[in-house]
């Protein structure tokens, strides 16, 4: 019993040190970049608008071999095109010891190319024996953010602890990691990424490789170089859930051994393309008037709800236009990768009616500008059209600049085609 006593009293100085999650995430330290082409448990919120609909985990682990210890972890996720929430929960430990973590994490996309995320962590740490009874708790808060410059390319940074930071008083059960990171997409189904994790005991290095050689299988293999330590894991997607193994080995400890099984209501691997040079971004270009949701999901850059709006536009009302497309509420990013992955859209021209417009206006002697307003602001009022619609299309179509005139009329969701046409006519009468 002493030896158990002394063994609790050296590990409550380096709780929580040992950290699980999915198999897929490898290592028990954290690191700041994951890849996320197959449906796993997203270990930082950062990540979160990079997922898609809802997942749920669990997982159970034997560390190091040791048939008194075991971990194991459950969480329940959901992802959306700009926000994310995951509750998760791990436990590790012995008969005699134990440690809990309860987390509460959100996600949310700033801007396209830049995400973040917060996590609010409740530690319970429990260690029994003859001669000790001790019960710690301590609530942590992390910060994580994630910018994506390219589809290639993302950089992520995180800082664990931040109480544990700012005040030291719990450092000697929580240790404020940080760590950052990089991760390349050559292609798809392929990444490499580095992380550099500041740890209570040294700062690691890790390398990661993620392969996905078909749609239904995953393989990820890494290396951490402090501790000469190897990881790998193979995850198999089977109709909705999606099952992972994973191993770990540390020269002086030994084997790890982890399996997990994740259910996902939209179960998918984003797998090698092997019609395309691994490092080539030149792709076939799709026809967007007759592509399918599926295809419009694998542009890279494309979020899923703009895809099914596609979809729905041209289902609903017509061809897909460059137009249309601002109108259905695509980002200028998202019109541009569309522009360079599909063909067969139409193109939006100068309105006729603009150009004899400007025409008339440049070359014929018109009314003056007050009863040129009123004029169209009467036959909008008797053509169905609000007045305070009416009032600002028959200003603004007397400005300098026509062309903001249509632009705005354009993208005015209080007015539907018709009397979006309507009011066009009307201007350049």
């Amino acid at each position: 019993m002493p030896g158990l006593v002394l063994c609790a009293l050296m590990v409550l100085y380096g709780a929580f040190e040992y950290r699980t999650g999915d198999p897929v995430s490898l290592f028990s330290f954290q690191d700041a970049v994951q890849d996320c082409s197959s449906p796993v448990v997203i270990m930082y919120p950062a990540y979160f608008p990079l997922a898609d609909s809802v997942l749920l985990n669990s997982n159970a682990g034997r560390p190091y071999s040791e048939k008194v210890l075991t971990t194991g972890s459950t969480s329940a996720q959901y992802g959306s095109d700009n926000y994310g929430l995951q509750f998760f929960w791990n436990s590790f430990g012995s008969d005699f010891y134990r440690e809990h973590t309860f987390s509460l994490k959100a996600g949310y996309s700033f801007f396209p190319f830049l995400h973040g995320g917060i996590s609010e962590n409740l530690y319970l740490l429990n260690i029994r024996t003859d001669d000790m009874d001790i019960n710690r708790k301590s609530i942590q808060t992390d910060l994580s953010l994630l910018l994506v410059p390219a589809k290639w390319f993302q950089l992520s940074f995180i800082q664990a602890s931040i109480p544990s930071l700012l005040d030291d008083s719990d450092r000697d059960m929580i240790y404020p990691e940080c760590s950052a990171g990089i991760l390349l997409k050559p292609g798809k189904g392929f990444s490499l990424s580095w992380n550099l994790t500041d740890t209570a005991i040294q700062k690691v290095n890790t390398f990661t490789v993620t392969i996905n050689p078909v749609k239904f299988m995953s393989v990820t293999g890494g290396y951490c170089r402090e501790n000469s330590s190897l990881a790998a894991s193979l995850s198999v997607l089977a109709g909705k859930f999606f099952v992972s193994y994973g191993l770990r080995f540390h020269p002086h400890l030994g084997y790890t051994h982890s399996a997990g099984v994740t259910y996902a209501f939209k179960p998918a691997i984003e797998s090698l393309d092997y019609g395309t040079p691994l490092f080539s971004s030149n792709r076939k270009k799709i026809n967007i008037q007759t592509a399918s949701i599926d295809e419009l999901k694998n542009i890279e850059g494309l979020k899923p709800l703009s895809a099914r709006r596609i979809i729905l536009f041209r289902e609903k009302i017509g061809p897909v236009t460059e137009k249309s497309l601002v109108q259905i509420g695509l980002s200028s990013e998202e019109i541009s990768i569309l522009g360079e992955a599909v063909y067969g859209m139409g193109r939006v021209k100068k309105n006729d009616d603009i150009k004899k417009f400007k025409q008339r206006r440049k070359f014929k002697k018109l009314p003056p500008r007050n009863e040129r307003i009123k004029k169209k602001f009467r036959k909008m009022i008797a053509g169905g059209i609000p007045a305070y619609i009416a009032i600002t299309y028959s200003e603004l179509s007397e400005s300098v600049n026509i062309d903001e005139f249509h632009d705005r009329l354009w993208k005015d969701s209080s007015l539907d085609e018709g009397q979006k046409n309507f009011v066009e006519k009307t201007c350049s009468d």
